[in-house]
């Protein structure tokens, strides 16, 4: 009757004396990971996502990857690295390859391609960018349109397009995982939130590509703000916007996802000239919005006559002319809400009598700094067509610098943007390259600056714009340290 309780007796001796040795000769006790201990590290692998070009014969894609590792505060990542971009499921060989940082490249994307995807490894991954420049001439494709490889994740918004006559966009679904995706799209327009059940639970096989109509989910809307919500999976999503007048071609371009909805938002490189120039507001939110606009010019911020303060209400898309108030001098648009709110804007211009017209659209951007400098990754010069920068400084003074990526040659241009001011570089300046890539790179203890590149023909029938806002890189993410927990049987890295 005694030997069990004997035996429990001598196995805990036991194991008081096996602890107590692993203490003293063993690794160092556990101790619990404290949220304040997150470092930053070297961001290891980067992905990014461009939908197939709307081609035909007769026009020219371009794509464009970059990778400025090294020139953010900080460094980026030493030793070996790569870039690829393919097409999307890893069918034929690479269309371009890298191996060395700081460098870029652009490369023709032939009519009818599939999706792309690039990625970046180890050194060549801090920072990297991928972009897509589409031309046509003549048809109802006529325009200049580009869109940055975005990379795949879980929620996007665009505010932009419409589903009226004449105008048609067309939303588009990149999955370039080995794992399917569930996808909900949410609309809204003027009179606010629109029942789409055709949006609700659209599966994007891996792999592959899911195009929806935004006619066919809202018909007769004239603005549509779109949020993309992936419940199962990442996609890329990117957004398309045609509009024709009869035969008459009125301008095609992509609509850049804009930055989550927030308090501030700036919508950057809004050019100048004749045409129309629509600001829209999206209010997500229950709440309706009080907005304080200003425009942010060469010479300083003002407030538009009877547009200083905006109403908008919740649920909805409220749609502002600025026309009047752009004409004279690129600027950029600064709101200031009460409630989250997200931002697009089209900018259309064309020929003085008569002819095709053509759109850009831009939208509002998170703000490079000294540590998420932005890359440019396709410019393009010619005898027509020249390339700028937009830089504007929402807060206090900025101080960028403008490097040219090899293989690109040339100087780095160094630029100050007084606080509550914005300019515009000639990209000519900085190198005479024919197609390039730029890094955009605010100076230690610069403000916050938003950028956007431009690129504009002079065209026979009349003029072709594009406008693609320049997003801070990801450089690092933060990870948290790690302790030993026996009951994970991990030991601490030496």
């Amino acid at each position: 009757m005694t030997r069990p309780a004997v035996s429990v007796v001598a196995v805990c001796g036991l194991l008081a004396v096996g602890l107590g040795a692993a203490a003293a000769t063993g690794p160092e006790a556990p101790r619990t990971t404290r949220s304040s201990e997150v470092r930053s590290v070297p961001v290891a692998r980067a992905t990014g996502v461009c939908p197939d070009p709307a081609t035909n014969t007769s026009m020219v894609s371009r794509a464009g990857v970059a990778t400025p590792s090294g020139l953010a505060t900080g460094g980026g990542t030493a030793g070996s690295g790569s870039l690829e971009l393919g097409d999307l499921g890893g069918n034929g060989a690479p269309r371009v390859s890298l191996s060395s940082s700081p460098s870029s490249a652009v490369k023709p994307i032939p009519p009818h391609s599939a999706p792309l995807v690039a990625t970046a490894s180890g050194s060549l991954a801090p920072g990297f960018a991928a972009s897509m420049v589409t031309r046509g001439v003549s048809g109802d494709l006529r325009g200049l349109s580009g869109t940055s490889c975005v990379a795949p994740g879980t929620d996007f918004w665009f505010v932009g397009a419409g589903a009226v006559v004449g105008q048609r966009g067309r939303l588009y679904l990149t999955n370039a995982e080995s794992a399917a995706a569930v996808v909900d799209v949410t609309l809204f327009g003027p009179d606010g939130p629109i029942d789409t059940p055709a949006g609700r639970g659209i599966a994007v096989a891996a792999g592959a590509q899911e195009v929806r109509l935004l006619d066919a989910l809202s018909p007769d809307t004239a603005w549509i703000a779109v949020h993309v919500q992936v419940h199962q999976g990442k996609v890329a999503a990117a957004l398309r916007d045609q509009q024709v007048a009869g035969l008459e071609p009125r301008g095609t371009d992509w609509v850049p996802a804009a930055a989550a909805p927030a308090r501030h938002v700036v919508v950057p490189g809004v050019p100048a000239g004749a045409g129309e120039r629509r600001l829209q507001v999206l209010v997500p939110g229950d709440s309706d919005a009080i907005i304080r606009l200003r425009l942010i010019g060469r010479d300083g911020s003002f407030a538009p006559a009877g547009l200083d303060v905006l109403q908008a209400e919740a649920g909805s898309v409220t749609d502002v002319d600025l026309a009047p108030y752009a004409k004279g001098q690129d600027v950029a648009v600064d709101l200031t809400s009460d409630v989250p709110v997200a931002a697009g804007l089209l900018a259309r211009v064309g020929p003085a009598t008569g002819g095709p017209a053509e759109l850009a659209y831009t939208a509002g951007t998170p703000a490079l700094t000294p540590a998420q400098p932005g890359v440019a990754a396709l410019a393009w010069f010619g005898s027509a067509t020249h390339s700028t920068l937009a830089l504007a400084a929402p807060g206090a003074d900025a101080q960028v610098r403008v490097v040219p990526l090899p293989p690109a040659t040339g100087q780095p241009v160094d630029v100050r943007v007084p606080a509550g001011t914005a300019t515009v570089v000639d990209l000519a300046t900085v190198t005479r390259e024919t197609l390039y890539a730029v890094a955009v790179v605010p100076a230690p203890g610069s403000g916050p600056v938003v950028a956007s590149r431009q690129i504009s023909e002079v065209a026979p029938r009349g003029p072709l714009i594009t406008v693609e806002p320049v997003q801070p890189g990801r450089f690092a993410v933060r990870v948290p340290s790690v302790s030993a927990d026996l009951s994970t049987g991990l030991r601490p890295r030496r």
